[in-house]
């Protein structure tokens, strides 16, 4: 949504949601963006939010476009600390500290069809960036991928996706790109969409980032419980001392006696 516009610097907000892996995310942002001649630099900040699960990170952006290209990088570092898992007993979860590189071209003589590459990485020992069936320790990740813009309203495409410990995943998209401030019947003319890639044209889309909050996780720290006998006065009835009070939501597995 612009908010202010003068042909050369736009400032914007975006907002988005969506519901993956059952989890509700919402994601807040804030950028700006020159037009520099035959080219454009912008900046971005965000505020990502997990509903189901409370999770917050920040996401800080950067931009470089031209007519029928662009490249962007995005960092994203977790604000919210470690709680417990609700994918694994006896974890803890947080948002993953990563970032990612982005590059998506159109063609100039047939602009309907463009195609993108995005690398990603992610910190932690234990991170979900292929799903909670493959943690891996500083996972990476390459997606190809290639889109169809049949009006500008309307985006389809299909993208691959792999990375480490042979991990790989095929989805198919599509998106909806209303314009706040554009005619409905422009965004819906097939003619427009060459001039929705050109620079002037494209200068209010969305940023290209990953909305999905990729999370890290570790097991908790073992439980270290010291016990001790102590007798009473005849040294017929032992109790058994507890020098430390176990947490609750970690069980006791065993007792040593010395």
């Amino acid at each position: 949504v612009p908010w202010y516009d003068n042909q050369t610097t736009v400032y914007f907000s975006q907002f988005s949601a969506q519901r993956k892996e059952d989890r509700t995310i919402g994601n807040i942002g804030l950028g700006v963006r020159y037009n520099f001649d035959k080219y454009l630099l912008g900046g971005n900040i965000f505020y990502d939010y997990d509903f189901t699960r409370g999770h917050r990170r920040l996401g800080l952006g950067a931009e470089a476009w031209t007519d029928y290209l662009k490249f962007s990088g995005n960092y994203y570092h977790p604000l919210s600390d470690w709680k417990d898992s609700e994918d694994f007993d006896f974890y803890e979860e947080r948002p993953a500290r990563g970032w990612d590189i982005r590059a998506e071209v159109w063609l100039p003589s047939y602009p309907q069809l463009g195609g993108k590459i995005v690398f990603e990485q992610y910190y932690g020992d234990e991170v979900a960036l292929f799903g909670t069936d493959n943690l891996e320790k500083d996972p990476y990740a390459v997606t190809l991928g290639l889109n169809y813009q049949p009006v500008p309203l309307l985006t389809v495409g299909t993208d691959y996706k792999a990375g480490t410990g042979d991990n790989s995943d095929v989805s198919i998209n599509a998106t909806l790109n209303y314009q706040f401030g554009v005619p409905l019947k422009d965004q819906l003319d097939s003619d427009k969409v060459k001039a929705a890639h050109s620079l002037m044209g494209s200068r209010l889309d969305f940023v290209e980032r990953n909305n999905f909050i990729v999370l890290e996780y570790k097991e908790k720290d073992p439980l270290d419980v010291t016990l001790w006998l102590k007798a009473d006065a005849t040294n017929e009835h032992p109790e058994c001392v507890i020098k430390d009070t176990p947490e609750a939501a970690v069980g006791l597995e065993k007792c040593k006696w010395t």
